[in-house]
């Protein structure tokens, strides 16, 4: 697996994945097209994960804010779930949030993706309302 930083032409690609992977608990895949044509790619870091040259997973950065880097956005294309893709990019996550100059990683976190959050080490500080109006964990990770 490679890890490239995205490019313009990457959005159609990015928001497929989105879709595909927030899919993958059985979200209604209309509300899930109309939730990713809304994300917003700009004013972020945007890194791809490729397998053979193909985006499988994709991740958003917000520079660091006193020391916490948020990890806006992860998302792995439903077939490569289970494939060791997240652990490899949330790996890289960590180690890009310490390049930026953080000592943390926060982010909301998917509810059904709590559990392979802490296997990576991380903690639930807390809970945020999302756009949907559903309670999602936050949570952190030291980098």
């Amino acid at each position: 697996m490679q890890i490239r930083r995205a490019e313009s032409a990457d959005g159609a690609p990015i928001r497929e994945i989105a879709v595909r992977s927030k899919g993958y608990w059985g979200y209604d895949r209309e509300r899930l097209r109309a939730w990713a044509e809304k994300l917003d790619l700009l004013g972020r870091e945007i890194w791809i994960a490729e397998d053979r040259g193909k985006p499988v997973a994709w991740l958003a950065l917000l520079p660091p804010d006193d020391g916490v880097v948020e990890l806006d956005d992860l998302w792995v294309d439903a077939p490569a779930i289970g494939r060791g893709v997240g652990s490899e990019l949330f790996r890289f996550a960590r180690e890009r949030a310490r390049a930026l100059g953080g000592s943390a990683l926060r982010w909301e976190a998917e509810p059904n993706a709590v559990g392979f959050y802490e296997r990576m080490g991380a903690e639930t500080i807390g809970t945020a309302t999302s756009s949907w109006g559903r309670r999602l964990p936050v949570m952190r990770v030291a980098v």
